[in-house]
C-alpha cells in the first residue's frame, strides 16, 4: 500500500511538470522545498505556470504514539501519517508571494489501537466488563484515500533564485472508516449488542475528526 502511495505520488508530479510546460511553454522557474508540520516531514518541488498560477507537488509522513479514552476504556495507540499532494497556487498580488491553495492529499494514513486492561484486569465492552484473558480487543481508523484540501500560504512564487520561506494553513476533508474487532473468547462474557455498542463508541469518537488541520513550515531553494 506504500509504495502505491509513493507511486501515485510520483505520478501526480510528472503531471503537474508536463501541465506546467504545455502551460507556460518552458518551466519559468523551479523550486525544491523541506518542510514539518501536521502533515509531517517532507519534501517537495514546485514549477510556475505563469507569474500569477503555479503547482507543487510533496511527500511527507511521520509516526506518533497517543492514549485515548472510549467509554471508560484506555486504547494504545499508533497513528501513521504518510501522503503526498498535488495542489494548485495562485498568487493574487502581483508584489506578495501570498497564495491560494486548492488540491488533493493522497493518504496511507492509520491509527491502530489496543485497549488496556483497567485496575481491576478488566476490559469495557459496551455496558459489561469483561475479563482480560486474550489478546486485547482492537480498533482501527484510517482516512480516505484522496482528501479535497483548501488553504493559504505564502511561497512557491517566481520572484528571484535563491533561497526562501514556505507556509501553509489549511484544511482537508475526509470521513474516517473506523474497524473494532476483538478476539472469539470475548464472546462468551458480552453480547454482540455490546460489542456493536462499543464498535458505536468509537466511530463517534473518530467521526469528530472530519476535517484534519495543516499547518507546514518550510526552507525551499528556487533555481
Amino acid at each position: 500500500m506504500v509504495n502505491k502511495v509513493i507511486h501515485r505520488t510520483a505520478r501526480a508530479a510528472a503531471l503537474a511538470l508536463a501541465l506546467s510546460t504545455v502551460t507556460a511553454g518552458t518551466v519559468q522557474a523551479q523550486e525544491v522545498y523541506v518542510h514539518g508540520g501536521t502533515l509531517g516531514a517532507g519534501i517537495g518541488a514546485a514549477y510556475s505556470l505563469n507569474s500569477w498560477a503555479g503547482v507543487h507537488a510533496e511527500f511527507e509522513g511521520f509516526g506518533l504514539s497517543h492514549s485515548f479514552d472510549v467509554n471508560e476504556n484506555q486504547y494504545d495507540g499508533h497513528l501513521k501519517l504518510l501522503q503526498g499532494g498535488l495542489y494548485l497556487d495562485v498568487f493574487p498580488f502581483r508584489a506578495s508571494g501570498f497564495r491560494l491553495t486548492a488540491g488533493a492529499l493522497i493518504n496511507d494514513d492509520t491509527l491502530t489501537a489496543h485497549a488496556v486492561p483497567n485496575s481491576q484486569g478488566n476490559y469495557k465492552i459496551g455496558d459489561d466488563y469483561v475479563p482480560a484473558v486474550g489478546d486485547a480487543p482492537s480498533a482501527t481508523a484510517t482516512l480516505p484515500r484522496v482528501m479535497p484540501y483548501i488553504g493559504i500560504g505564502y511561497g512557491h512564487k517566481p520572484v528571484s533564485k535563491g533561497f526562501g520561506m514556505t507556509f501553509d494553513l489549511g484544511v482537508a476533508f475526509g470521513r474516517p472508516h473506523t474497524a473494532y474487532s476483538i478476539p472469539a473468547i470475548y464472546s462468551m462474557f458480552t453480547t454482540q449488542a455490546n460489542i456493536d455498542q462499543q464498535e458505536q463508541y468509537i466511530n463517534d469518537k473518530v467521526q469528530r475528526f472530519k476535517a484534519y488541520p495543516v499547518v507546514q513550515v518550510g526552507v525551499s531553494y528556487r533555481f
